[in-house]
C-alpha cells in the first residue's frame, strides 16, 4: 500500500520529522552533528529541536539530543494488535522447523517494517547492523508483494522510493524488474539471490487480511546453506504453508 495525500502538508513538521528520525538511527545527535546533515539554518534546527523537547519526543543530555522513553510507549501503543501476535508464533516456528531464518515485515506506505523476527536473525545482520525498514524491489517479500499489484501501483512505489542498489547484484533496472515479477506472479512467491546482502538467500511471500495486503513472509539464510533447489521445492512450500495458517488466524 502506498498512501498519497491530496491536501496540503506542512515543510515545517517535515522537517522536524526528519530531525527526529536522524536522532532515532544515530542513537542521539547534537546540534552541531544535526547542522552538518540537515540543511537549514542552525537557528531554524534549534527551534524545531526545542519543539522536540517541549512535545516529549526527545530528552536533552548535555549537548546530545537523544529520543524519549515516550516514542517507545506511543510505539508500542501502534502495534498491530492480533497480527504481531500470529507473525511472532508463526515466524519462531518457522524458523524451528526449518533452521533458518524467518522474518515478518508489514507492508505500509511502500516499504516493508519489520514486525518480528527469529532469534536467530541477528547473528547474520552482517556490518549494517540490525535492519528495521526495507525496500521491496530487492527483498523476498517485497518481490513476492509487487508482483501482487496493479503496474501503476508499482510505479508509485518505485516513483517514490527508487530502486537504490544496495549491493552489486541488486536489481535496478525497472523493465528488468518487470519481467522477474511476472514469472513470480505464477508462483505465490519470491526468491532473491544476493540481492539484499552478500551471501544472503531468501523466499518470500504476501500475507492477507481482509482481502488486502498485510505484510510479508520470508525465510532466508546463507547460500553455503541453502542453495535454489531447497529454496524451490522445501522452504517455499513451507513458507507457503505457513501463510496459509497465518491468514487463517488471522481470520478467526
Amino acid at each position: 500500500m502506498l498512501e498519497t495525500t491530496n491536501g496540503r502538508t506542512l515543510k515545517t513538521t517535515r522537517t522536524s520529522l526528519r530531525i527526529l528520525e536522524l536522532i532515532l538511527e544515530h542513537d542521539g545527535l547534537t546540534l552541531a552533528e544535526i547542522d552538518r546533515i540537515v540543511d537549514k539554518p542552525k537557528s531554524s534546527l534549534h527551534s524545531h529541536l526545542n519543539t522536540l523537547l517541549d512535545c516529549r519526543y526527545v530528552v536533552k543530555n548535555g549537548r546530545t539530543y537523544s529520543a524519549s522513553f515516550r516514542l517507545a510507549v506511543l510505539g508500542d501503543r501502534a502495534r498491530r494488535g492480533d497480527l504481531e501476535v500470529v507473525a511472532t508464533d508463526t515466524v519462531e516456528r518457522l524458523a524451528e522447523e526449518t533452521g533458518e531464518e524467518a522474518n515478518f515485515t508489514v507492508f505500509e506506505h511502500g516499504r516493508l517494517l519489520l514486525l518480528h523476527g527469529s532469534t536467530n536473525q541477528a547473528e547474520h545482520e552482517g556490518e549494517g547492523g540490525f535492519r528495521t525498514e526495507y525496500y521491496l524491489h530487492n527483498t523476498a517479500a517485497g518481490k513476492a508483494i509487487l508482483a501482487e499489484l496493479g503496474r501503476d501501483h508499482v510505479d508509485r512505489i518505485l516513483d517514490e522510493w527508487g530502486m537504490p542498489r544496495e549491493i552489486e547484484a541488486t536489481v535496478t533496472d525497472r523493465d528488468r524488474l518487470y519481467d522477474q515479477l511476472e514469472e513470480i506472479a505464477g508462483k505465490g512467491y519470491a526468491i532473491i539471490d544476493e540481492e539484499f546482502a552478500p551471501g544472503l538467500v531468501a523466499v518470500g511471500a504476501p500475507v492477507h487480511a481482509d482481502g488486502e495486503i498485510v505484510g510479508g513472509l520470508s525465510i532466508g539464510g546463507p547460500k553455503y546453506r541453502i542453495n535454489m533447489t531447497r529454496l524451490h521445492e522445501e522452504l517455499a512450500e513451507q513458507l507457503l504453508d505457513a501463510v496459509e495458517g497465518m491468514e487463517d488466524a488471522l481470520r478467526a
